[in-house]
Order: C-alpha cells, then structure tokens, then sequence
C-alpha cells in the first residue's frame, strides 16, 4: 500500500469511525511525517488522542500492529522522487490512451477528496482572516505554480488593493523581500521539486515578521516550517507532470472564504469591477446588448 492509497483509504473511511478515532486520522493525513519523526505516544498527544486510540486508528484500517502503519510512511520517505522524463516514458507505455485519459481523470478526483479531507474549513477562515486584514498581500508563485497564482491574484484583486507578486514586473525578488513588513501577508504555492525561490521567500517572512500562508504538496519545506496556515494539495497523477488542479481549488475555495470575511463591502467592490468591464466592452453578451438596446 502507497501512502496515498493509505491517506484515501482513511479520508474514505473517516465518516465510519468513532469522534476521537476520527480525530487521529485526521491528525495522520494532516501530519503524516509526524508518524516517522515522533513515538507513537508523542504523536497521540499532538493530535489530542490517547495512544490506545491510534491502536485502534490502525486495527480500523485493517493494520495488525503499528509498526506496520509505520512502514507505509517509511516506505513513502525511501522513495525519490521520479524524475519527469521517467513519468513521460512511463505514461507512453501505459495501456492506451483511453485507460491513460480516465486514470488522469480519476486521479484529479482523488486529489481534490484528499484535499478536502486534510484542511478542514477552519484553516480557510484563519487564513482569510490574514489576507482580510493585511496591509499589503503578496503572491509568491513561481515556474508552473504561476498559473494558481495568477488566478489568487486576479481574484483577489477583485476583493481588495494591494495585491502583486513578488519578483513580478519592473521590480525583483531580492527587493520586494527586503521591503516586506510585519503588516504584510505573503501566499505561498510550491511541490516538489521545490524552487530555490522558496527558502529566500522564507528566510525573509521570517525575518520581518510578515505572515504566510502556504499551498504546498508537503508540510515539510522550509517555507511551511515559518508558514502561520498551511493548506495541502496532493499532486500525484499517471502524467509527466504533477497535477496541480486541487491547487487551483485550494485557491478558489481560499477566496471564497475571503469573500466571506469581507462580507457586503467586497460584494459592492465586486459588482462595480463587473458593472465597467461590461461598460468598457471588455465583456460582451446578450445580457449587454439588451441593456444597451
């Protein structure tokens, strides 16, 4: 069993179990490497539960002793990751492309029930409340997590000012690090293999004491180390590439909440921005036209 299967598994079965033996496999999923770094007792006291309770965590999912629930996320910890020539060439000999198509598919949604099952709503309304209450928010998205960070920064424009990306246009990243302070809130997108962008962007929140929240396929990079709110994405998929559509929902669903948080004032902002994109022509409909007519 992967540690993936191991993590669906418990997602899946989480609806089926006791309050507290839910609660530690919860705590598993959020913390997986937690299970390798602290004894069995030490994890129990963080996720709340009593050692026994994860005993029967594992006995649920069918695991005769806790070294064996071990051994799954030793086993995930010895494996490299693949290098993305190795994942073409695997795709290449797979079993045809309509197999290759619906795994691609099936893999998307098994992301996105991971997804859902490891951050709870709570963390949402915590990090919209940073990005809420920030002077200035700022987006560090590089290489191919640039896409979700465009759609955040789109997005979130529509909410409120001051929003940009570090190192973005007419500007650098050692700069706009130098300059952030402890008023700022900075989002930060990365999986692995991790960009050497990462540890300056958290050596800097760090040091001036901005605050972060991190989307991230790991809660073990140096940026979710310093991170205030972590939101996961899982990334595995039959592709090359790793998937990175449960990011896009992360940060969907992170402005959303922020929507939330802002309440009637980010409502009104947001139809006024509609309201000239349809009188400036950007947007074009039958709705428009009839309003003209």
């Amino acid at each position: 069993m992967t540690l993936q299967e191991l993590h669906s598994l418990i997602v899946n079965t989480l609806p089926t179990l006791p309050r507290q033996v839910g609660q530690a496999g919860r705590h598993v999923v959020d913390h997986p490497d937690a299970v390798l770094i602290y004894s069995m007792r030490d994890l129990a006291a963080r996720a709340g539960v009593s050692p026994a309770t994860l005993l029967r965590l594992t006995q649920a999912l069918g695991f005769e002793s806790w070294a064996d629930f071990r051994a799954v996320h030793a086993d995930n910890l010895l494996r490299a990751p693949v290098a993305y020539a190795d994942r073409a060439s695997r795709a290449l000999h797979s079993s045809g492309l309509p197999a290759l198509v619906e795994e691609s598919f099936a893999a998307h949604r098994a992301n996105l029930d991971h997804a859902a099952g490891v951050n709870p709503p709570e963390v949402f309304g915590r990090a919209a409340a940073i990005l809420a209450e920030a002077d200035r928010v700022f987006i560090s998205a590089f290489m191919s997590c640039r896409g979700p960070g465009l759609t955040f920064a789109y997005l979130c424009r529509m909410l409120r000012d001051n929003v940009s990306f570090l190192g973005g246009e007419a500007s650098s990243l050692a700069s706009d690090l130098a300059l952030l302070r402890p008023t700022d809130a900075v989002l930060s997108i990365n999986f692995q293999p991790y960009g050497h962008e990462i540890d300056k962007v958290a050596r800097a929140v760090a040091d001036s004491g901005a605050k972060l929240i991190c989307l991230s396929d790991s809660r073990a990079t140096q940026a979710t180390r310093v991170a205030t709110e972590t939101l996961i994405f899982p990334i595995e998929g039959p592709s090359f590439f790793p998937l990175i559509t449960t990011a896009h929902a992360l940060v969907e669903s992170l402005i959303v909440s922020l929507l939330a948080r802002l309440g009637d004032d980010a409502a009104k902002r947001i139809r006024k921005i509609e309201n000239a994109l349809y009188e400036s022509g950007t947007y074009s409909s039958v709705h428009n036209q009839r309003k003209e007519d």
